[in-house]
């Protein structure tokens, strides 16, 4: 029978701290007898790093709770950060079957053959960061190549200007690392631009167009017309969920490729290979450390019993570093067996709709980094990472030296 003993351990992800720390976070808690613990930040809350809970957890939606329930007018969940939001975001803070319809409405976007349709567009983008860089010899790698790309990218899909890019990547940029209640939250850029979605939204039920937008403000969920509350949490999750997570992943990988200059030719000619790196590139250093959850009934986790009520934090960044799953957890293995078990998109209903959007562009961005600047050098000590890891492990600056940039393939 579980106990309801709670190890303490001292754990919270909006902390400066915890921006240096968190891989020794990981192995203290795979140190423990079970990788559970209750942290006392932000009112206190679980904190797990076991593959396998976690992912049954992420599919447990009626045990644990995505839904963002801010009047406790339906089952009182807290919904998907800690702490609790005070602006809901409707899809990724809902519950099936209502989390399921809304989803349906933005499917059609995400399939396979409209994906690859997406391809050319992307290596548009590619091609305009490079034309942009010619001639320079120092660049920011952040700001000069990979946020202009997903930006473009990702506007371009929801049906907003791409040459309109810069507002909302700063935006976006700044809600990943800033808490509501702090007093630089860009509470007034996220407002102008929450009223040009809904004045999107209303253009769009005039005068539809083939995109996300569109079918955001003319979807039917439960039988019902989508509300402008839901359109414009539908679309700000869409643009300020789709650049930092992306943009996060490609530096990560260029980062860790510098000065591997032999396996950044094989990567070159295998692309399948390349495949499988960026999976393991995401297993060992996601983009989103994790995600939280509302205990909805007692329930056990491994000897441990949670209380209905309680939170609970399904760190990702841990469970792609668990030991019982993955051997030498610690270790980028390019041939690693079953790495796309990763969690680095979350699992479950709420497994994220545009992650094969953003395998496109990791892999578009990476391949071009490497084609075209073979000899780039990271200024390492001008890194700049994010001040919080709360919903993006970021980057604030990336410099590197390009050299003589090799001519676009």
């Amino acid at each position: 029978m579980a106990t309801l003993a709670k190890p303490i351990i001292k754990f919270d992800h909006h902390s400066p701290d915890h921006v240096l720390t968190w891989e020794e976070k990981v192995r203290e808690l795979h140190a423990l007898d079970f990788p559970l613990a209750w942290s006392e930040s932000h009112g206190g809350y679980w904190v797990l790093g076991s593959w396998a809970e976690a992912k049954k957890a992420a599919e447990d939606w009626e045990t644990f709770s995505s839904d963002n329930d801010i009047n406790c007018e339906r089952r009182g969940g807290k919904g998907a950060s800690i702490p609790q939001r005070a602006y809901p975001l409707m899809l990724s803070e809902s519950d099936p079957p209502l989390s399921n319809a809304r989803r349906k409405v933005e499917l059609p976007y995400f399939m396979p053959k409209v994906l690859k349709s997406y391809e050319p567009m992307v290596e548009k983008y590619v091609d305009d960061a490079f034309a942009a860089i010619a001639g320079r010899e120092q660049i920011d790698l952040l700001w000069d190549i990979v946020v202009p790309i997903t930006a473009r990218t990702t506007l371009s899909l929801v049906g907003y200007d791409p040459d309109d890019w810069r507002d909302a990547a700063l935006s976006a940029h700044r809600v990943s690392f800033t808490r509501e209640t702090d007093p630089t939250y860009p509470l007034a850029e996220v407002q102008r631009l929450q009223a040009g979605f809904r004045a999107m939204l209303a253009e769009r039920r005039k005068c539809p167009r083939d995109d996300l937008a569109s079918a955001i403000a003319n979807g039917i969920v439960a039988g019902k017309p989508l509300t402008d509350e839901e359109g414009e949490s539908m679309m700000s999750a869409l643009v300020f969920g789709g650049f930092d997570t992306t943009t996060t992943a490609v530096i990560n990988a260029i980062l860790w490729l510098e000065g591997k200059a032999e396996l950044r030719q094989r990567l070159l000619a295998e692309p399948k290979l390349l495949d499988i790196a960026l999976e393991e590139w995401l297993r060992i250093w996601p983009p989103s450390h994790g995600i939280a959850r509302t205990v909805m009934r007692d329930v056990e986790i491994g000897p441990r019993t949670l209380r209905a009520g309680e939170r609970i934090y399904l760190w990702y960044a841990a469970a792609n570093r668990d030991p019982a799953k993955f051997a030498d957890p610690e270790e980028v293995i390019l041939d690693r067996p079953k790495v796309y078990d990763h969690l680095a998109f979350s699992g479950g209903g709420h497994r994220c709709l545009g992650a094969p959007l953003a395998k496109i562009e990791i892999r578009g961005m990476i391949r071009a980094v490497l084609e075209r600047i073979p000899d780039y050098a990271i200024l390492r000590d001008a890194v700049e990472r994010y001040p919080s890891f709360g919903s993006v492990s970021g980057y604030l600056a990336v410099p590197m030296r390009i050299g003589g940039m090799a001519g676009a393939s």
